[in-house]
């Protein structure tokens, strides 16, 4: 199994337990790729799950401006059949073997 999917799998497996319902997994929309898709409640999750082996702190450069609104873009066409009235952008970060997942909420401009 790649690295990337991996990774993909856990965090899968951490929204699930926090509650989420994962409608898709690498989800194609035009020229953007999510990596997963989940709803709780009212709410659709765009996510993209990050892995690094080394330690670093820059989160916001782990996805760039242009990156979040493509995302964001493609997941705005889900709304309406998952009967949804809000959309949030996450990243999931991993940082070197065995680390903890780390939650961090993207803001697009």
């Amino acid at each position: 199994m790649k690295t990337y999917e991996t990774y993909e799998r856990k965090a899968a497996n951490l929204l699930k337990k926090m509650g989420h319902t994962l409608l898709y997994q690498n989800y194609r929309s035009g020229r953007a790729q999510i990596d997963l898709i989940t709803q709780l409640d009212r709410c659709l999750y765009i996510v993209e799950v990050k892995y690094r082996s080394s330690t670093v702190t820059d989160y916001e450069n782990w996805v760039s401006e242009r990156q979040c609104q493509r995302l964001l873009q493609a997941g705005v066409r889900l709304v309406g059949p998952f009967q949804c009235t809000e959309i949030k952008l996450l990243l999931i970060a991993y940082q070197g073997n065995g680390s903890k997942a780390e939650i961090i909420p993207l803001a697009v401009n």
